[in-house]
């Protein structure tokens, strides 16, 4: 199979992923670009980091959403966001990343539908029981101090201030003087620093976290947009590595007119294409698929011997977004089972529950001759129990692709995502953030501390190479 930016192969039902955690928006994924300035003798943690990052490589216009949560005991404390250029800073809703998540679910892979229409299945088919699927901190300086305050505001509920500083040391005696004590080296903002980063510092009240029975806080606030000019499509990594102890889990969604990816060692290619080439191996891999396979393997191979605790960057969802899929945004309830049923490959179409099992009957009838069996009365009852619309879409595929590849029922059935009606509902706040033509791509990678040394870039991924992927595979995520 060609690479295309439709991942639409056969693929087998033997799959049992649970979801739940997903459904549930419960995950400990936290903030994002930044790290954490306690109070004196006080520990707040930074478990994990999100963010939601839109790229224009033509106007090099970058911006990222952020949602903190904390960990911890402190009573008050702040962050610190590197920028490459002076942000702009605007507050995005509350369920933003709740909503992402419902959103990029991956949807399970079609089933096959036997029917007496089929051709005959080839013997060599390994695929034969799979299906047809994809794819404020103020205070007084002093006097020599470096430390400029550029702007000062509130984003929804957070006081926030932009400076800039020339030397690390200026930067670490304004904390101390607004009653932040720095525990990392001096290093790590004086990386910033000489590259003449702007630094966002935002003040978090505590009032906005729950307090646990041992009195630690436990919370998220609001989510805060970051809109700057860079010469490339940058995520701040190197100043997480201050307030995080081992390692840290970070999930990203991009918005590019590009499928985006970490560059180098760090490409979610290294797990997802190996990954798809060993499901499709003995279907329908080429030569070069297998070539690819071998290599992607052995590189795989030699990085953990070199390294036993690597871990490669797992992709968890990809799509062109078109408007199949902003219909979702505009009706949820509706369209959110198939995403508008944008994924379908080249001239299949969704048929309604009659027309099916009347075609079906038909067939049944031309070939006994005008009488119906019992094995066939009871068979149409059986499919018009199963496939009833409130639970997914039966689709017919085009004639001339039935026997061919991967697909060897004219019929498939695609499950709708289950999610509750309530939750679905709450998709619409996306419209306007996502857009039309773009890439979304979801994609999550966790980082030791020792390997934050530098910050992440992204990359776009080469045109040939782009993969639409929205359904699950035995193995996913990877």
């Amino acid at each position: 199979m060609k690479r295309s930016s439709k991942l639409f192969a056969a693929f087998t039902m033997a799959l049992t992923l649970g979801l739940g955690s997903i459904l549930n928006c419960r995950t400990t994924i936290a903030n994002a670009a930044c790290c954490y300035f306690s109070a004196k003798d006080k520990d707040i943690n930074q478990p994990g980091q999100k963010a939601f990052i839109s790229w224009n490589s033509v106007t090099k216009a970058e911006a990222f959403t952020v949602q903190p949560k904390f960990e911890g005991n402190a009573v008050d404390f702040g962050m610190v966001i590197p920028t490459p250029s002076r942000p702009k800073l605007d507050e995005m809703p509350r369920d933003f990343f709740k909503n992402l998540a419902l959103y990029t679910i991956l949807m399970p892979l079609p089933e096959p539908i036997y029917t007496p229409l089929d051709p005959a299945m080839p013997a060599s088919a390994c695929c034969k029981d799979g299906a047809a699927g994809m794819g404020d901190v103020g205070g007084i300086f002093p006097r020599k101090s470096t430390v400029k305050v550029l702007e000062s505001g509130v984003v929804g509920s957070l006081d926030y201030k932009v400076i800039l500083a020339e030397r690390a040391n200026d930067l670490f005696d304004w904390l101390k003087t607004n009653k932040y004590s720095y525990g990392g080296d001096e290093s790590t903002l004086q990386f910033y620093i000489d590259k003449k980063w702007y630094f966002t510092v935002m003040k978090i009240d505590s009032k906005q976290m729950k307090k646990a029975a041992d009195g630690s806080y436990l919370g998220e606030v609001t989510p805060t947009r970051f809109s700057f000019s860079s010469s490339e499509c940058i995520y701040p990594l190197k100043i997480t590595q201050i307030s995080v102890k081992d390692k840290t889990e970070a999930l990203f969604y991009v918005q590019s007119s590009e499928q985006m990816d970490l560059s180098g060692d760090w490409s979610w290619m290294h797990s997802y294409r190996p990954m798809y080439l060993n499901y499709m191996l003995g279907c329908s891999a080429d030569a070069q698929q297998q070539k690819e396979l071998q290599t992607r393997t052995q590189w795989l191979q030699a990085k953990h011997q070199k390294d036993s605790r690597f871990t490669t960057t797992k992709l968890e969802w990809a799509k062109k977004l078109g408007p199949a899929e902003l219909s979702v945004l505009d009706d949820p309830l509706k369209n959110y089972g198939q995403m508008g049923t944008g994924d379908l490959p080249p001239g299949a179409k969704v048929v309604s529950l009659p027309d099916f099992l009347k075609e079906l009957k038909s067939q049944y009838l031309k070939q006994n001759k005008n009488q119906l069996p019992e094995y066939a009365d009871e068979d149409l009852a059986r499919k018009g129990d199963q496939y009833q619309p409130s639970k997914g879409v039966i689709v017919r595929y085009d004639d001339k692709s039935v026997g061919r590849g991967y697909i060897y029922t004219r019929f498939a059935w695609y499950p709708a995502r289950q999610v509750p009606q309530d939750e679905v509902k709450g998709l619409a706040l996306l419209k306007g953030h996502l857009r039309q033509g773009q890439w979304l791509t979801k994609f999550r990678k966790i980082v030791r501390k020792d390997e934050m040394t530098k910050d992440m870039i992204l990359a776009a991924v080469p045109k040939a190479e782009q993969q639409e992927y929205v359904r699950i595979m035995p193995t996913s995520p990877p």
